[in-house]
């Protein structure tokens, strides 16, 4: 039997008299590709910000790789990879830099040093050999190689949100979340990402995968 990697019961969260998940059950096992499908406000988003401990919630247990989840367990956190819909990339930053998060020498006194940073490089590789294959990696699966140089307001948006996917995806996380990856892009771009997504579940990685119906 597949072993289980997210597991949700009961789940209830209240935005004072909105109700957005009711008593909600969810199972997803190790190797699937998971659609979390519903209309705008049925609480795909909210059901992922629980999932992460990134929203507190009313009721209900969330379990990940069969351990409770908790905004301070970071075992969990770094077998991870998060696409929000909202592109989370650094104007400051080139493509090359972005991706590979940890601070360029001579960038670590700039505001954007946030708490939101400090969490995405907790998730990633220190040693720097592994993480310059890990980020080359992920430029080449996204297939940035000739953009590397570029800052973000010189992409388009299917370049965007290819730079967004290799920015979750470089530390080769075994659970990787994607809340709506494809909103706004191009055709072309769009299968882009929806073939990456297969290869990234072919390489062994667990998907979900928010989307309209």
């Amino acid at each position: 039997m597949a072993e289980t990697v997210v597991k949700i019961d009961n789940l209830v969260k209240r935005y004072k008299e909105l109700i957005a998940l009711d008593h909600f059950d969810l199972e997803i096992k190790k190797g699937e590709v998971f659609g979390l499908l519903g209309p705008n406000g049925s609480g795909k988003t909210t059901t992922i910000n629980c999932l992460l401990s990134l929203l507190a919630y009313d009721k209900g247990d969330i379990e990940i790789f069969g351990e409770k989840m908790s905004p301070v367990n970071y075992g969990v956190k770094k077998r991870i990879g998060v696409i929000m819909q909202n592109v989370a990339v650094f104007d400051e930053l080139t493509v090359y830099e972005n991706i590979d998060t940890l601070m360029p020498d001579g960038f670590a006194g700039k505001r954007v040093m946030s708490a939101a940073i400090d969490y995405f490089c907790g998730l990633y590789i220190t040693d720097k050999a592994t993480r310059k294959k890990y980020v080359d990696d992920a430029i080449a699966f996204v297939g940035l190689e000739d953009f590397v140089k570029f800052h973000p307001k010189k992409l388009s948006g299917g370049l965007l949100r290819r730079l967004n996917i290799a920015c979750g995806i470089a530390h080769k996380p075994e659970l990787i979340i994607l809340d709506e990856p494809t909103v706004a892009v191009d055709p072309q771009s769009r299968n882009k990402i929806l073939e990456g997504i297969l290869q990234l579940n072919r390489e062994g990685a667990t998907i979900i995968y928010t989307s309209p119906p």
